[in-house]
């Protein structure tokens, strides 16, 4: 019997439904919603009623020119703006994805063992997260308005995508962080339990401070802005365990606010006295969150974030130009170095190659955004790598004499990696230098390869902080875009990387703690979950948050306009 018209066009409507990934809903949906409001009500000038306001105090009046007007309804897509640098406002060409309310959101929504044919109008939400193929049960690639990380040019190559499997964690990541950010719009460990819907986000009796707070809440911005989603971001991620849906853009900039309500006027942010990580990663924040939105809010807390942190770094021994950076910010001499008392040298000087390694990584996207970083601030930095380092590809944490010696700290019953001084010695020449014949790097990669990642029966081996840098070095160094070809190192480090990863993440879909990763590592004793879940999505996102650096020319031009920009 043949099908009536009707019923033929009901069926169809469905199947273009179900088989479209959530990112890209065509901005045809208002041709057929008259057809079709009976069944789906898209109700798109509701949303924020339905999700609540997100109220952050800001930290000063906006000027009439920053003003941030509600969003609205959109309906075309217009041309983007293309002046130099875009107010801070949602983009009036994009089309946002809303999911009805009428579907239950507390189902994993494009959870493949869902039957396509269930009898309802469900859209298929894709598990697309960064670039590459689409998600478990959408048809084609993301179509995110943005690009997909920080220091990618038009005209560039379309990173390779990711294994499925890395993507659907990154998903799980971001949830899990946005179910767990505060109503400021910070992420605090002392603070989970508040925002927390049961005690399986809570590992043992661990007790933790406010004192990094805001690297904290930094390193969870990073994670969004990792996979190129900024404060204008148009696209929504669903929370199966809360019901709830966001708006990804509403995230980050309730996260960007809480930072610059934290900021002081010599552009620090810790809330007592400067802590270098918590300045590195907070700096590197509004870098890359001003790069990718062209905001000039972000701009001016980035400015004076930049700043700070050149102004904080040490003194060199061999003359008194700049060198690295340690946890407290250079103390100025008061008399000559040759009359200094010895302990005003010590602290003068005294630099480590990890926080040197987070500000030197702050200070290249300050370069990608166009932001001004002297010369020799990243020089003298750079001279402060090649000191500590060995011609071995062995680095040392404070001095080169340290070489292969563990590093100290409170849970020295986990395994010290050693390869981990490599590794952020390979990222500082990497992003500084752009030498891809450097010895160091192959003898320093030669290092990681012989200490991949795994869990051992005790979980002792497990350090998120080595795996991070260790990721990030391999990627530039031989990864699939790097002039080197064969993956020789970064082959077996990325399956053991992405394999331990995947496997450590928590899977229960009932508990609060989906999509964190629980386990402690040997330095999560400051941030717990939420080091480690922010942490564990970013190296999930080294397959194309940046360009390979070897082929990078130095950043000493204007910030191109935004619109001409290919993000």
């Amino acid at each position: 019997m043949a099908e009536a018209p009707t019923l033929r066009f009901l069926r169809h409507a469905r199947n273009v439904w179900q088989n479209s990934p959530w990112v890209v809903i065509a901005v045809t949906t208002h041709v057929i919603a008259g057809a079709t409001l009976s069944i789906v009500s898209w109700r798109a000038d509701a949303r924020e009623d339905d999700l609540g306001p997100i109220a952050i105090a800001p930290a000063r009046a906006l000027e009439p020119a920053e003003a941030l007007p509600e969003p609205k309804p959109l309906v075309e897509r217009t041309p983007p703006p293309r002046d130099s640098e875009r107010e801070l406002v949602t983009p009036e060409e994009a089309v946002i994805p809303y999911v009805p309310t009428e579907v239950d959101l507390t189902v994993e929504i494009g959870d493949p063992a869902l039957a396509p044919d269930d009898g309802d109008f469900s859209p298929s939400v894709s598990t697309n997260i960064g670039p590459g193929g689409p998600g478990h049960r959408g048809n084609g690639p993301s179509t995110r308005s943005h690009g997909h990380g920080i220091g990618h040019e038009k005209g560039g190559r379309t990173p390779i995508a990711p294994p499925q499997a890395t993507q659907e964690a990154v998903l799980y990541g971001m949830r899990w962080l946005v179910r767990h950010q505060q109503a400021d719009g910070s992420w605090s460990i002392a603070k989970l339990r508040d925002v927390c819907a049961d005690s399986s986000c809570l590992v043992g009796d661990a007790t933790y401070t406010e004192h990094y707070d805001e690297g904290l809440t930094a390193l969870a911005l990073l994670a969004f802005l990792g996979a190129g989603y900024h404060h204008a971001s148009p696209e929504w991620i669903v929370d199966p365990r809360k019901g709830r849906q966001h708006r990804l853009g509403d995230v980050v900039k309730a996260g960007l606010r809480a930072l610059e309500a934290r900021q002081k006027e010599d552009g620090s942010f810790s809330a007592t006295r400067p802590f270098l990580y918590n300045e590195a990663l907070c700096t590197m924040a509004m870098c890359e969150a001003y790069w990718l939105s062209g905001a000039r809010p972000w701009r001016a807390s980035a400015e004076r974030a930049v700043r700070f942190l050149v102004e904080a770094q040490k003194l060199s021994p061999r003359g008194g130009g700049a060198w690295g950076w340690r946890y407290a910010p250079r103390e100025p001499l008061t008399t000559t170095q040759d009359e200094a008392d010895p302990a005003a040298l010590a602290a003068a000087f005294e630099s480590d190659l990890s926080v040197t390694t987070w500000a030197i990584m702050a200070l290249k996207s300050a370069r990608l955004a166009g932001l001004d970083v002297p010369d020799e601030s990243l020089e003298g930095a750079l001279e402060y790598v090649r000191w500590v380092s060995l011609a071995d590809g062995r680095a040392g944490y404070l001095t080169p004499d340290g070489a292969g010696l563990a590093v100290g700290g409170v849970n020295d019953h986990f395994t010290y990696h050693t390869a981990v001084m490599s590794a952020l010695s390979m990222c500082s020449r990497t992003f500084v230098a752009h030498d891809a014949d450097d010895p160091f790097l192959e003898a320093g990669a030669r290092w990681l390869v012989r200490d991949l990642p795994l869990v051992g029966k005790d979980r002792l081996s497990i350090d998120y902080y080595y795996w991070y840098y260790g990721s990030l070095a391999l990627n530039q160094f031989d990864g699939p875009d790097s002039p080197r070809k064969g993956a020789k190192y970064w082959g077996p480090w990325n399956d053991a990387m992405a394999e331990t990863l995947v496997a450590l993440q928590h899977r229960e879909k009932e508990d609060c703690a989906h999509g964190a990763w629980l386990a402690p590592d040997r330095w999560s004793y400051a941030g717990g979950p939420l080091y480690a879940t922010a942490l564990d999505v970013l190296t999930l996102e080294v397959y194309y948050r940046y360009d390979n650096a070897f082929g990078v020319r130095e950043e000493r031009t204007k910030r191109a306009p935004s619109g001409e920009r290919g993000r």
